[in-house]
């Protein structure tokens, strides 16, 4: 064998054992946690949710998990879920118990987002930033045992820029190229409508976990 393909493989497999795998994200692409809530109520087990404030530019007044995006201090994602509860919520650290992971989800149109499943505590106590949050109300769990949410299919596409080199890839064709499909999913409680990211992380939560969640 050539000793110089020796050498190069030698040196390239070295570097690559320092190295720990990681996403390629994409340039707009961020970290971002968010926290499924499990509380207790007068109405049992339930889960709480916030509707954004109708200030916010982005997605004003939708329905989502307490969360945000990580930062430089968080530890890892679950700090960030439990912060972000923290200051959205108004609620002390002592309130809030994170119990694991979930599935985390790649979009293409902004954050990686990182779920966590816990448990808080002090309801009677949150006192939420006016600023991000409207409001916050549950759901119980004995309303999503057998509720069916109804199902959409959304589509995807891609459309070439006006300066696409279509000369080295003949097959792309000018105009809006359909690439993939994902469902949606809206459930619907007491006036309030939840769906996209947050719908299909309780949806996950719901489908992986209904055996714990409804014995």
């Amino acid at each position: 064998m050539d000793t110089n393909f020796i050498t190069l493989t030698r040196n390239l497999g070295r570097t690559l054992a320092e190295q720990t795998p990681h996403l390629a994200r994409m340039p707009h692409q961020w970290d971002a946690a968010v926290m499924v809530p499990l509380v207790e109520t007068k109405a049992g087990p339930a889960i709480l949710f916030e509707a954004r404030a109708q200030t916010l530019d982005w997605q004003p007044g939708d329905i989502c998990f307490p969360g945000g995006g990580y930062e430089c201090k968080d530890k890892n994602f679950a700090v960030t879920a439990a912060r972000e509860v923290q200051e959205e919520l108004g609620l002390p650290a002592t309130s809030i118990k994170i119990l694991g992971g979930l599935n985390y989800l790649v979009t293409y149109l902004g954050p990686i987002v990182h779920p966590y499943v816990g448990t808080l505590t002090g309801l009677d106590k949150i006192v939420f930033n006016k600023a991000e949050v409207d409001h916050v109300f549950t759901v119980p769990l004995a309303f999503l045992e057998d509720y069916q949410p109804r199902e959409v299919h959304m589509e995807s596409a891609t459309r070439a820029p006006e300066d696409f080199p279509y000369e080295l890839a003949p097959h792309v064709k000018p105009g809006w190229f359909k690439r993939a499909g994902y469902k949606i999913y809206f459930y619907q409680y007491e006036g309030h409508v939840i769906w996209g990211l947050t719908g299909r992380i309780l949806h996950s939560f719901l489908q992986h976990y209904g055996k714990d969640l409804f014995k």
